[in-house]
């Protein structure tokens, strides 16, 4: 009864204070002028990605960052049910991982990169009261290194192609 009282507690007043940290979102998303160069730059990161960060984003993001969340046992509770389903709603819109690269959500395939190194770097994703719950998920330093180095040279392919 007592880890049920915590649990709601911390679903209840936890729910700001550990998600998206210092990431804004835009009103609208940011268009990117396709040309035949950043076609072939996006699908040049999609291959990386999924060759190379794709499963550790599987594992620690597509919870609440995807199309098809693996949810908890305690989402049948009512109260609950309304703040995961909120916080999800609301992860998809910063960022959907459910189709690859380039990302669904509010950014451009620029900012989604950003974005991804900065909660690496700060730590700020998964949020803490995720991984209290979700032990598994937090990136271990290579997976940290994997993502970083996946990022940067998605980034470096994405200013060549301009």
């Amino acid at each position: 009864m007592k880890f049920a009282a915590v649990l709601l507690t911390f679903l209840l007043f936890g729910r700001a204070a550990f998600a998206h940290k210092n990431h804004p979102h835009p009103i609208a998303k940011a268009e990117v002028p396709i040309v035949k160069e950043s076609t072939s730059s996006i699908q040049a990161i999609n291959g990386l990605y999924k060759s190379s960060v794709k499963s550790i984003f599987q594992k620690s993001c597509f919870d609440c960052h995807s199309q098809s969340p693996r949810l908890p046992w305690y989402h049948g509770v009512p109260l609950v049910r309304t703040l995961i389903d909120d916080d999800l709603k609301d992860a998809k819109e910063h960022l959907d991982f459910s189709n690859d690269f380039p990302f669904s959500g509010h950014g451009s395939p620029k900012e989604d990169l950003d974005a991804i190194a900065d909660s690496i770097n700060d730590g700020s994703m998964p949020p803490l009261r995720y991984r209290v719950m979700h032990w598994k998920s937090d990136l271990r330093k290579e997976e940290r290194q994997a993502v970083l180095k996946w990022v940067s040279e998605s980034q470096k392919l994405l200013e060549n192609a301009y």
